[in-house]
C-alpha cells in the first residue's frame, strides 16, 4: 500500500489524502482574496460572482458526497487518522520509569556505592506509583492533591520559620532572599504538579 507521509506513528495512505483533500477548504481563501480586491478594479463583480459559485459547488458536491467517497473507498476508521493515544497515567507510568532508570543509572559510583539513596527512593517511589496507576482510566485526583498538599504545608512552615529566624536576625537579608526564592521555586513545582 502506498504512503504519502507518516506522522504521530501511523501511516496516511492514498484513499486517506484523497479524502482529507475533498473534505478541505471550501473557497474560503478564494472569498477572502476576491472581497481584497478594490472595488475600483475592473471586473471585480465577476470574480466575486465567481468565488461565490465555486464556493456553492464545492459544498454542495464534496459536502454532500463525502460519505459515499469514504464508503465508495473502503476506508478503515483509523486511516483517517484517528490513532489510539496513550492516557495520560500511562504517559506518566513510562515518563516516570524512564526518569527512575536514569537516576539509577547514575545513584552508584564505579565501585557500586550508593551515592544518591535519596533520589533512588524518591524516583524509585514515583515509579511505582505511576505504573500501579497504568491502566487506570484517569489519575487518581484525591490522592495526589493531598500529596502536593502536605508539601504546601510543609514549604509554608519553611517560609514562617525564615521569617522568624530573619525578625531575630539570626538571618541576613540576602540569605532570606536566596531561601525565599527557593521556596518560591519549590512552591511553584508543587502547585504545578497538584494541578491548580
Amino acid at each position: 500500500m502506498a504512503t504519502f507521509f507518516k506522522k504521530g506513528g501511523f501511516q496516511l495512505d492514498w484513499r486517506a489524502a484523497i479524502i482529507k483533500s475533498w473534505a478541505g477548504m471550501r473557497g474560503v481563501v478564494t472569498l477572502a482574496a476576491a472581497l481584497a480586491l478594490p472595488t475600483s478594479l475592473p471586473g471585480r463583480d465577476f470574480i466575486l460572482v465567481t468565488s461565490f459559485v465555486v464556493i456553492l459547488v464545492t459544498v454542495l458536491i464534496q459536502g454532500t458526497s463525502i460519505g459515499w467517497l469514504i464508503a465508495l473507498l473502503k476506508m478503515k476508521k483509523d486511516a483517517l487518522g484517528e490513532h489510539a493515544y496513550l492516557t495520560e497515567p500511562q504517559c506518566w507510568a513510562l515518563l516516570e520509569a524512564a526518569q527512575f532508570s536514569a537516576v539509577e543509572a547514575r545513584a552508584y559510583d564505579s565501585d557500586g556505592k550508593l551515592l544518591h539513596p535519596r533520589l533512588l527512593e524518591q524516583y524509585g517511589y514515583r515509579a511505582r506509583i505511576s505504573d500501579l496507576h497504568r491502566n487506570a482510566p484517569e489519575l487518581p485526583v484525591d490522592a495526589h492533591a493531598a500529596h502536593y498538599d502536605i508539601i504546601l504545608a510543609a514549604i509554608a512552615a519553611g517560609r514562617e520559620a525564615l521569617l522568624k529566624l530573619h525578625r531575630s536576625r539570626q538571618l541576613n537579608d540576602e540569605m532570606l532572599h536566596t531561601l525565599e526564592r527557593d521556596l518560591d521555586l519549590q512552591k511553584i513545582a508543587a502547585i504545578h504538579s497538584r494541578g491548580d
